[in-house]
């Protein structure tokens, strides 16, 4: 029961350290989502407004963490779920008010918005090249499960109970079998193409070198995942293996983020979109009909989101919702299948 306990305690643990690191994933010249000189962001100032963040959120995350601990597993569902949105409010809410406090502080946008939509480097090429990574990983699953195909037999199981008792079952099919592997590898195309339509329809001062690391990696870690359930006809990949392999994905992850971000800083490189103040609706909603960009970059966290201002970017968001329920529908099929 123990490793039950430290199983749902692990995410959630690290799940609330991102809530704490919340206002240090934007980048150098960002506090608060609010563009700021420098010197403010790493002065007194800056300081001051991070260590009341931090103190303020502590209760809450702290207070999660140690009832979760105590709470039976028997209502898990329920309390693991609140234990990380309660905090999650508090975050907003502390985040929002520190907001307010240094928005004085902005730096103001400028009085041309211009979109670069289109990049003449060859970042974007490199970057989709890597994705051949987790594309290669579920290629080479294919493969062997096509070398040892006589090996697989007809009914094999694919779900367990929290018995350890199955409760579901495949068949030798090319559906039972390459299902799996064909959903993950669509679900990394799908990560490539959002990779390649933010680039395509945002400045280029609006990128975050963080981002396309973060997609891959996340690809990564899903093609390993659904491998692993390709792999079921032949092999049951033990439980304590899934919690190393995910504790060792998102340590990985959060090294290769903090490389980057690091590297960028270090390098000199252009700082970060500044976008009007006025054209942003609860630090979340960007609307700007003047401003040709479909993406710009993120206030909170990393990445970008919508312009909504822009009609092709409610186009755009349609098909991203679409392309998910389709996925879910085709696992639907090939799980029933």
């Amino acid at each position: 029961m123990m490793s039950v306990r430290l199983y749902l305690l692990l995410p959630l643990a690290m799940a609330l350290a991102s809530l704490h690191a919340l206002p240090f994933a934007p980048r150098p010249d960002r506090l608060f989502g609010a563009a700021v000189p420098r010197e403010i962001r790493y002065g007194d100032e800056g300081r001051q407004a991070l260590r009341r963040y931090e103190l303020r959120l502590l209760p809450w995350t702290a207070a999660a963490l140690f009832v979760s601990l105590w709470l039976p597993l028997s209502w898990a569902v329920l309390w693991a779920e609140a234990a990380f949105l309660i905090p999650l409010i508090a975050a907003g809410w502390i985040f929002s008010r520190r907001r307010t406090e240094i928005r004085h502080l902005a730096l103001p946008a400028p009085s041309t918005r211009e979109a670069r939509l289109t990049d003449a480097d060859d970042r974007l090429f490199r970057q989709g090249l890597l994705f051949a990574i987790p594309l290669a990983i579920l290629t080479g699953t294919a493969l062997y499960l096509h070398l040892h195909w006589d090996a697989i037999p007809a009914r094999f199981p694919v779900h367990w109970g929290a018995n350890g008792i199955p409760n579901g079952w495949s068949t030798r099919s090319l559906t039972g079998v390459y299902g799996p592997l064909l959903l993950g590898t669509l679900i990394v195309l799908f990560q490539l193409g959002i990779l390649i339509l933010s680039s395509w329809g945002s400045r280029r001062s609006a990128r975050n070198p963080a981002v396309p690391m973060v997609l891959i990696v996340i690809a990564s870690v899903i093609a390993t995942a659904f491998s692993a359930a390709g792999l079921l006809p032949l092999h049951i990949v033990a439980a304590r293996t899934l919690v190393i392999f995910y504790i060792a994905s998102f340590s990985f992850l959060a090294v290769m983020i903090w490389f980057s971000l690091r590297r960028h800083a270090e390098s000199g490189a252009e700082a970060g979109e500044i976008t009007p103040e006025a054209c942003w609706h609860g630090d979340q909603f960007y609307y700007n009909p003047h401003d040709p960009a479909l993406f710009v970059e993120k206030r909170i966290g990393l990445g970008l989101t919508f312009n909504f201002g822009n009609r092709g970017s409610w186009i755009v968001l349609a098909v991203i919702l679409l392309i998910p329920v389709g996925l879910l529908l085709l696992a639907f099929a090939l799980t029933k299948g």
